[in-house]
């Protein structure tokens, strides 16, 4: 946070010495981006707009506007900023991706396609082929999409979320000790990729290698500390190590952050039931099949 405010109050100086200073604006634009609440959003969206009315041909602030209305959830107005950015700079790769994200979170995957593949026309680079590969994956293709990660992977070695993807396609097709190596490897390049983390630790406790599986669990608790899909899942390896007064704690805690996830009451009260606790055990089980219930079809 310090940071952010530090980003921000320095390009605050430079807009007061220079009002019409565009790359200031765009800079305090991406720094409240950066901060990502909603009044952050807000404020990102105004800079963004301000260069753009003193210079409506500015490329990098109509693409970040693109990507702020994204963030907000305002696709088609997204898709509108990304289509007069390409109009009017034809080249713009940046352009294309962000139009085919836009294009992939509206659902339409053939033209996000067309788009990720004019962008790579332009400028083939690790970034536009892992976008490709998330494509394939929406459209089913994962042999295309595992092909995708790995042009990315040798054009750029050091690429982490290349490897992250491939390692969840080796995940999903159970080849679990190349999932690990992948996994490994996008650590390597970006250690704070919490989901990385977890995935890598869900793995090792399929491997039955615990003491790393424990390791990746709080590593990736310390750097975020309310993701409630962490602590269920070092529940579910305290479950395997029979540690149940671990699990149940775990379980406890996860449902503190997430009330209404019926896996979790599921979880613990078997875990309850193994300690004794038959009366909380049942009440976790009845709960469980509410919220099975309530959810809609």
């Amino acid at each position: 946070i310090k940071e952010f405010e530090g980003a921000v109050d320095f390009f605050t100086r430079a807009v007061k010495i220079n009002t019409r200073f565009l790359d200031a604006y765009i800079g305090r634009g991406n720094s409240y981006m950066e901060y990502g609440q909603d009044d952050g959003l807000k404020q990102a969206q105004k800079d963004f707009l301000k260069a753009l009315h003193i210079d409506p041909s500015c490329l990098k602030a109509r693409i970040s506007l693109g990507y702020n209305l994204q963030a907000q959830g305002k696709f088609q107005k997204a898709w509108n900023h990304f289509t007069i950015a390409i109009e009017a700079e034809p080249k713009s790769c940046l352009a294309y991706e962000g139009r085919a994200v836009i294009c992939l979170q509206m659902s339409n995957n053939f033209a996000a396609m067309q788009d990720i593949n004019t962008a790579i026309k332009i400028n083939t680079t690790a970034e536009f082929l892992t976008n490709r590969g998330v494509i394939h994956e929406f459209m089913g293709q994962q042999q295309n999409a595992m092909t995708d990660y790995q042009a990315a992977i040798s054009l750029d070695p050091k690429y982490s979320l290349a490897y992250f993807n491939a390692g969840n396609i080796y995940f999903r097709h159970r080849q679990f000790s190349q999932a690990i190596d992948y996994f490994s490897k996008a650590l390597e390049f970006n250690p704070e990729n919490e989901y990385a983390l977890m995935n890598r630790a869900v793995t090792n406790t399929i491997l039955k290698k615990y003491e790393e599986a424990k390791k990746d669990f709080s590593s990736a608790i310390d750097l975020c500390p309310h993701w409630a899909a962490l602590y269920f899942n070092r529940a579910s390896l305290h479950f395997c190590l029979k540690q149940y007064e671990l699990a149940e704690e775990d379980l406890t805690i996860a449902l503190s952050l997430k009330p209404d996830e019926a896996a979790m009451y599921n979880l613990r009260s078997q875990v309850r039931g193994k300690i004794g606790l038959i009366e909380e055990a049942m009440s976790d089980y009845n709960k469980a099949l509410d919220l099975k219930e309530c959810r809609p079809a």
